[in-house]
């Protein structure tokens, strides 16, 4: 990782001033644990196998800097400190802002970024806020128009800035992060929120035909919205205020930053590029079918991680240099057109010969871009030994 990371950042000019910050699963077709493999919080839905959990980091064009391995049942917030290290000592990046997502936000993670003197930028989770903060981002007052052109239509958002004090205790200490939390509001957004809250309501409606099975339910499911009751006969009812508490926020999004000299289009734009990590997750689940892991010793299974990194990396270069010459090519795109640079063995008069097979134009330029120079469409199948390298 150290030698690819220096390589990477020497060939590319790589800026690694922002860094992605992500946690996801790998699933083990397997119920036997041991120390690396175990049963937690699936984000595949695998929650009857074994499983292993990766913190990846990322550039702003997302390629791949490092990745931690953690036993299958490690909480997404407890991954972030070794990712910090690792960034620290392996990589000596200095200064850095990491971008993250909710499962990142834990007060003690931000005090350690900040006093590993990092900058963060992480998304809120305002419902939770105390109530004077919340007054403040639902009232009208201070709200400016801005575009973002991710937006659809480019549509207009409204942003707010609060600074704001994040205290906390830790044992007999208390803590004081100096932030801006930074509020948008998209009718857009609205208009989802609503529609995930109705959904949620009538999952929690169908709990309730069925109270027997309403403590075995996910409370970040349809039994957010639901209460106990006294009375004897019921045991549970939707929760009504919940229900109209979480929808005075349909539209709202907060993002918390001690980045105090960026720009709030910068920050924006640095959180809206999240994506690329989540992206990433997927290109390594789907594209190069990281998963299910089919190794059962912890030797294996570290090393089945490496080959998928430097698979991952390659891709990603790949798609990098292709878009640098102004090739525009996805990850399917770019493993479907190198798997047409195949050859059909065919016999004549006893003698053995290669054909190739047609090529998709993205695989010829992938060919020109690489400079690597074109095989003839028959050769003698001898002839193809000095191919092989």
């Amino acid at each position: 990782e150290e030698s690819l990371f220096q390589t990477d950042r020497h060939l590319f000019n790589m800026r690694v001033d922002v860094v992605f910050y992500d946690v996801t699963t790998f699933s083990f077709e397997s119920v036997k644990k041991d120390s690396l493999r175990d049963f937690g919080f699936s984000k595949n839905g695998k929650f009857n196998e074994v499983q292993v959990v990766m913190g990846l980091l990322i550039d702003s064009e997302g390629r791949p800097i490092g990745y931690e391995l953690f036993p299958g049942n490690t909480f997404d917030g407890k991954t972030l400190e070794a990712a910090l290290e690792a960034m620290e000592k392996r990589f000596g990046i200095r200064r850095v802002i990491v971008v993250a997502d909710r499962g990142i936000n834990s007060k003690l993670n931000l005090k350690r970024i900040s006093e590993k003197g990092y900058e963060y930028i992480v998304a809120s989770r305002i419902k939770s806020l105390k109530n004077s903060v919340q007054e403040e981002i639902l009232s009208d007052d201070g709200y400016r128009e801005i575009c973002l052109p991710w937006e659809e239509n480019k549509e207009t958002v409204r942003y707010k800035v609060i600074n704001y004090l994040n205290r906390f205790r830790e044992g007999k200490q208390t803590y004081e992060l100096e932030e801006q939390l930074i509020v948008t509001y998209s009718s857009r957004r609205a208009r989802k929120d609503k529609s995930d809250r109705e959904r949620l309501v009538e999952k929690a409606q169908r709990l309730l035909q069925s109270q027997s099975s309403i403590k075995a339910s996910n409370k970040r499911g349809g039994k957010k919205f639901l209460k106990e009751t006294a009375d004897s006969q019921v045991s549970w009812e939707l929760d009504q205020a919940a229900i109209e508490k979480d929808a005075r926020f349909d539209g709202y999004y907060g993002i918390q930053t001690n980045a105090k000299k960026l720009t709030v289009n910068a920050i924006l734009a640095a959180h809206h590029t999240l994506w690329k990590i989540e992206e990433s997750f997927r290109i390594m689940k789907s594209t190069l079918e990281v998963q299910p892991v089919f190794h059962w010793t912890e030797k294996r299974i570290k090393g089945h991680f490496v080959v998928c990194f430097l698979a991952f990396l390659l891709e990603r270069t790949l798609e990098y240099q292709l878009r640098q010459a102004n090739i525009e090519a996805s990850p399917r795109d770019i493993q479907e057109s190198l798997n047409t640079l195949t050859f059909s063995l065919v016999n004549i008069d006893d003698k053995s010969y290669l054909i190739k097979n047609k090529a998709t134009e993205i695989s010829k330029k992938i060919l020109r871009l690489l400079k690597i120079s074109s095989i003839p469409n028959m050769m003698p199948i001898e002839d193809f030994k000095q191919y092989i390298k």
